[in-house]
This record gives structure tokens, sequence and C-alpha cells, in this order.
């Protein structure tokens, strides 16, 4: 399957698109109501979930009903099918993660080096880790931060193979953990500007991309990407107060434009660009 490079351009019954990084990551949205997918397979692995709705599909010899809010896992070679319940829209989101993506975060969350993950079922009964799927395939449809999108779906990822696959092992804590991650964030403060990636911070770091993800929650409670996007609201709020146009202070911080950061803006502090502005002239 091709996809095509970066965010969804607009809202339609079916979209398909490539992440940004180096992650080789397709995604898939669509709002399905008599689509049928013959006997196929995939060579990644295909990761979905029915946002509303439910379909059917045959899987090694017996057709299965996938409900709302289940994790589906396809491994890759597996033929498999695709179909509508009747009375029921299928609203679909998939990842479809290549093999080496997902043998690499298999060791990360404690599988031995050069093991395949495996799932025991074709869909898995995960409520809190459905949301937080569908949570991050959302943000990958509008945020046009590279980091946010790949954490993001590799906290999924992970999270999947350490609760349901296989054969999973505890996988030891890096010893200079806590050093590593005070070296991701002087980058961090020292370049919040550019377009950040996970391989920059793991560089930075000493870790790999998986364990800076790891290690970042442990340390600090938050993933790399929260942190750099309060780092560019701190340095937004400080040339705000300076009368920096709105416009101009998201450039200068690191945001994509300036809704980008009027959205992130309000979320961290309650009140827009503007609103803050204008407080700040008054006082």
């Amino acid at each position: 399957m091709q996809f095509a490079t970066g965010r969804r351009p607009g809202l339609r019954q079916e979209a398909v698109w490539q992440m940004a990084g180096p992650n080789h990551v397709g995604l898939l949205h669509a709002n399905y109501v008599r689509q049928t997918f013959p006997r196929h397979f995939h060579d990644s692995f295909v990761v979905c979930v029915n946002e509303q709705g439910a379909h059917a599909s045959w899987y090694k010899g017996s057709t299965v009903i996938i409900p709302e809010r289940v994790i589906t896992v396809v491994p890759p070679g597996e033929v498999h099918t695709g179909h509508p319940v009747a009375g029921h829209p299928w609203h679909y989101r998939a990842m479809y993660a290549d093999v080496g993506l997902l043998a690499t975060l298999a060791t990360e969350v404690g599988l031995p080096a050069g093991t395949m993950p495996t799932f025991g079922t074709l869909c898995v009964s995960d409520a809190n880790l459905a949301e937080a799927f569908v949570r991050a395939h959302q943000r990958c449809e509008s945020e046009p931060d590279p980091l946010e999108c790949e954490s993001s779906v590799a906290d999924v990822l992970m999270t999947l193979l350490r609760r349901h696959a296989t054969a999973v092992q505890r996988h030891p804590e890096h010893p200079a953990s806590g050093h590593a991650v005070q070296r991701a964030v002087e980058f961090i403060q020292d370049c919040y500007a550019e377009r950040l990636t996970l391989n920059g911070l793991a560089e930075a770091a000493g870790l790999s991309r998986y364990a800076v993800l790891r290690a970042f929650r442990r340390e600090i409670g938050i993933p790399p990407y929260s942190l750099v996007t309060q780092v560019r609201v701190e340095q937004a709020k400080k040339l705000l107060r300076e009368g920096v146009a709105i416009a101009t202070v998201a450039q200068r911080v690191g945001f994509a434009d300036q809704s980008h950061l009027t959205r992130k803006f309000k979320r961290l502090l309650g009140v827009t660009p503007g609103t803050y502005a204008r407080g700040a002239r008054a006082s």
C-alpha cells in the first residue's frame, strides 16, 4: 500500500498519509458504510480501532465481529478481509507499522533482541489503550509538530507491546537515565525553536529514541513533546510582553503558525496569546 506524504489534507471520507519522520508509519482514517475488502495481506503490522461502529473480518478460517473501541492487530503476511456489519457504519482508524519498527519497540519493552512480537488473538480488549490510540491518531491528523506525533504513536505501540505481546520480559532501566534526560532537557532549552525530532533528542541524551520516551516519563512525568511545548509557550510569553506580534512570536519560538501557537497557548494557560498580550500591556 502506498501512502501520501504529510498530514491529512482536509476532512474527507477516506484519507491515507505517511507520518513524518523515520518511523515508517502509515495512517488511515475512513468512514465506511458499504466498503468490502477481499482477502489480502500487508507487509507491515496493522493496528486499528473502530472509532465508531463495527466491522467483520475473515481471519484464520473464521469470521470475527470487531466492535467499537477494540484494538485489532494483524501481523504482516496474515490474510484477512474486512466488511461492514449490517446497521453499523464503520468509522475506522489504522496504523501501518513497519516490521523493523515493531521489532525495535519490542526490544525496548523487554522482548529479547531480534524477536518478532506476536499476539495471541486478533482483537485486544483494552479500553484505555483504545482511547489512547484514537487520541494519538487524531493528533497526527492536526498536529504539525513531528516530535509530538512520533512520540504519541510510539507510546501507543509500546504500550500495546508491553501489555499484550507474548513473552514480554521486564526491560532493565538505563543506569544513567537521569543524566541522560538532563542532557536532553538542556538540548530542548537550547534548540526549542528548531524542528526537533526523537532522533535529535536521542543523540543529545545518548539513549535510543524510545528509551528517551520512557526516561522522560519516569524522570519528569511528561513526554518530550510536552516539555518542548511548555518551553515554547514560556518563551512566547516573554516576547508577547515585549510587544512582539503574535505571528512573529509563533515563528520565533518554533510553532508552525499563529493558530498552532494559539491552540497550545490556550491549552496550557487558559487564555489566548492576544488576551495575554493585552493584559501584559495594561499592567
